[in-house]
């Protein structure tokens, strides 16, 4: 291989490279943050979606820390979400198992969480945390719009 097809090669693969880095054909995300509270306190641990619309897109999503703030993930953490409208669900799952497992001993726990993790039964050791219906993006009623240029920031005030 000469230099020049040697530089050509090299050139061509940085080139591929650079447009392979974000490679997705979006635009880059916008910050989001926002709360989350539920009869009047901070939701800690909450999962936080905000699913893209019809026209394509791409979800995002984030987790509440104890005051209840979160931000939202596209791509990397806490890079935001695209431009767009969205559908918002909001869900806290907690284990119906109770206690710490031991894992010398597992007992009933274990074996009870591998028997509905086998039959698909894993929602059934599950309780919401919060209503339900913020967890279903058909029946959550909570619609919001992440606009470049402008600060997002949303606060989810959840009822019963």
């Amino acid at each position: 291989m000469t230099n020049s097809n040697v530089f050509a090669f090299i050139a061509m693969g940085v080139i591929t490279l650079a447009g392979c880095s974000r490679g997705n054909g979006f635009p880059p995300p916008v910050p989001v943050s926002g709360s989350v509270s539920y009869q009047g306190k901070p939701v800690d641990g909450a999962s936080i979606t905000f699913l893209a619309g019809d026209g394509g897109g791409r979800s995002a999503s984030g987790t509440t820390d104890s005051q209840g703030a979160f931000q939202l993930t596209t791509f990397s953490t806490s890079d935001g979400a695209l431009p767009g409208d969205y559908t918002v669900t909001i869900a806290k799952m907690e284990s119906k198992i109770g206690g710490d497992m031991d894992a010398s001993n597992p007992g009933a726990d274990y074996n009870q969480m591998m028997a509905a993790a086998g039959s698909s039964n894993l929602a059934k050791l599950q309780k919401a945390i919060l209503p339900e219906k913020y967890a279903d993006a058909t029946k959550s009623g909570l619609k919001r719009s992440v606009v470049d240029g402008q600060a997002n920031e949303f606060a989810f005030e959840l009822g019963d």
